[in-house]
């Protein structure tokens, strides 16, 4: 498709695009089109990095979007604050970008900082409370393989957390790239996801939050043949997610 790039007009190629993944050539390209999602984070900020996009698609869609995040941030990098003060600024930030990306207030865990790992029976107890409680058809979690230990115990505790083995779970990037079998478009709301990630300033003292869209650009070329910003997400129901985090999964 890229080398007709120069015959087709620029109107036609979000169609054309579409109906390639749709064929099975790659990845599928589609908003994603649900009533009520769960987006999971293990600290402030993870859940606008990695699917921040999604979350304003689908509250634009009319979906109710439901966030909860194991912990406060409290132990950031490069933040000069004591960590209770890092922990307010970093809760507030995090419900600034969900209101600017149209989702609900953030729910905080209040489990400790860096040290989720050693948490994760607790955090799976908080976990089946919500997906009893909220019914989401889908999840949104930091994927099996993503490089932080405190990522990785958000998905451990999903395990124990009774999820319906229908329930789609949508593991998004942060921290290291996956083989996407899922691509959203997220062009259109590119604006308020990058107004987003702006908003979480502590976050940002210890390394750049925004350097996600670098991530989003880059695979809008194989996505949209280099048209404007694309997320990525490894998609399956919840069993099969598990059963292939349980193979490859560390």
């Amino acid at each position: 498709m890229a080398r007709a790039k120069p015959l087709v007009p620029a109107s036609a190629w979000p169609l054309l695009t579409t109906m390639r993944s749709l064929a099975g050539a790659g990845p599928l390209l589609a908003d994603p089109s649900f009533r009520r999602v769960l987006v999971l984070a293990a600290h402030p900020d993870d859940e606008t990095t990695g699917c921040g996009g999604a979350m304003a698609l689908l509250a634009d869609h009319g979906a109710v979007v439901d966030i909860a995040v194991a912990t406060s941030g409290d132990a950031t990098a490069g933040a000069p604050f004591p960590p209770e003060e890092t922990a307010r600024r970093r809760e507030a930030e995090s419900r600034r970008a969900a209101e600017l990306l149209g989702a609900r207030s953030p729910r905080f865990l209040a489990h400790p900082d860096g040290a989720l790992p050693d948490h994760v029976d607790a955090l799976a107890a908080d976990l089946r409370g919500l997906v009893a409680d909220l019914a989401p058809e889908a999840i949104f979690l930091p994927w099996f393989l993503d490089g932080h230990p405190d990522h990785q115990a958000v998905y451990r505790a999903l395990r124990q957390a009774a999820v319906p083995d229908d329930v789609e779970l949508w593991g998004y990037e942060t921290w290291t790239p996956l083989t996407a079998n899922r691509h959203v478009d997220i062009t259109r709301v590119f604006a308020r996801k990058e107004a987003a990630l702006a908003a979480h300033e502590t976050a940002h003292l210890g390394f750049d939050v925004s350097s996600i869209l670098g991530l989003n650009r880059y695979r809008s070329a194989y996505a949209t043949v280099g048209a404007g910003y694309v997320e990525g997400y490894l998609v399956a129901p919840a069993a099969e997610w598990f059963a292939l985090a349980d193979r490859f999964g560390s």
